[in-house]
């Protein structure tokens, strides 16, 4: 599991990341342009397509994650930590309907298939975008490992799916220019379409649990329940509820009644609740921690490892 890190520094680290993620994206943009002006090739067309989306998602991503490390304020108590899971959302959706737009294309190429000409300038190209996609998805694995970041992890896989794209355009390009499998051009950018579809649809999920407040991971839910019931003071608790912020996956807001003893007085009831938050944040420093007391002799029945 990936060290939680503060968010200031995540913030950096995604801000870095986004930074060279763009630049690499408009190289790759020129480079296949180039490529497909020369060859005409719809296999291309589809990786140019979606290299200028990555660029646009790229830039959209950068904005509402800067978003999502807001301060909060009056009016948004919560903060902003949803803006992430916005960006992965839009994500999503571009790469779906781009994925569909190529997938139309192919269609229509298989019906009056066309040679692709100048083979050997798109062959270059994609392996160079091979080798730029590939540092680039090592990059954003260790930006995930870093930070747990739903749209760090969104767009690594959309990168790996580049790679392999680029793969599967090398091997369409050599299939039409070496045996004159005009074929090979569409239905390789279909299979790719495809496979983006897919893709697509597994991210939106992922975003679209934080948008509607689903519980955190079971790991992360089993720690917090440990940590409350070592308190030797603690009977039991019941109504544990958990969100997701968004930004990672040490910002979440929980809230939970713990039971103690019925004869425990006010102020150490307060101070035992306020030694089990700060057990919880020492382990969870960007938890929002909300805690409730319960005598136990009025909880009809106590909860643990439910």
């Amino acid at each position: 599991v990936a060290a939680l890190i503060g968010q200031k520094e995540y913030g950096k680290v995604l801000k870095r990341s986004t930074y060279i993620t763009l630049i690499t994206v408009l190289f790759l943009i020129l480079i296949k342009a180039i490529a497909f002006w020369f060859t005409g090739s719809i296999v291309i067309l589809s990786t140019l397509a979606d290299s200028f989306f990555d660029f646009v998602i790229t830039a959209t991503n950068f904005f509402l994650v800067r978003m999502s490390l807001r301060e909060e304020t009056d009016q948004h108590r919560f903060g902003f930590g949803k803006y992430e899971a916005l960006s992965s959302f839009i994500e999503a959706m571009f790469i779906f309907s781009v994925s569909m737009f190529i997938l139309f294309l192919s269609a229509q190429r298989v019906i009056s298939p066309e040679t692709i000409p100048h083979t050997n300038i798109a062959l270059a190209v994609m392996i160079v975008s091979i080798i730029v996609n590939f540092f680039l998805v090592r990059y954003q694995s260790s930006i995930i490992k870093e930070t747990e970041s739903i749209s760090a992890r969104a767009e690594h896989t959309h990168y790996f799916q580049d790679l392999l794209t680029n793969l599967a355009v090398i091997i369409a390009i050599v299939l039409v220019g070496n045996f004159n499998l005009t074929l090979a051009d569409p239905l390789f950018a279909a299979a790719i379409s495809i496979y983006m579809i897919y893709s697509s649809i597994g991210i939106f999920r992922k975003s679209i649990d934080i948008l509607i407040d689903k519980e955190i991971d079971d790991k992360l839910k089993d720690e917090i329940k440990q940590i409350v019931m070592s308190h030797p003071k603690v009977d039991g608790f019941h109504d544990f509820k958990t969100r997701q912020s968004g930004s990672s996956q040490g910002k979440f807001f929980m809230q939970m009644h713990i039971e103690i003893n019925e004869h425990t007085s006010l102020n150490e009831s307060h101070n035992i609740v306020d030694q089990v938050e700060e057990q919880i944040l020492k382990e969870f420093p960007d938890a929002e921690v909300i805690l409730h007391v319960d005598p136990n002799n009025i909880v009809e029945k106590k909860v643990w490892n439910d």
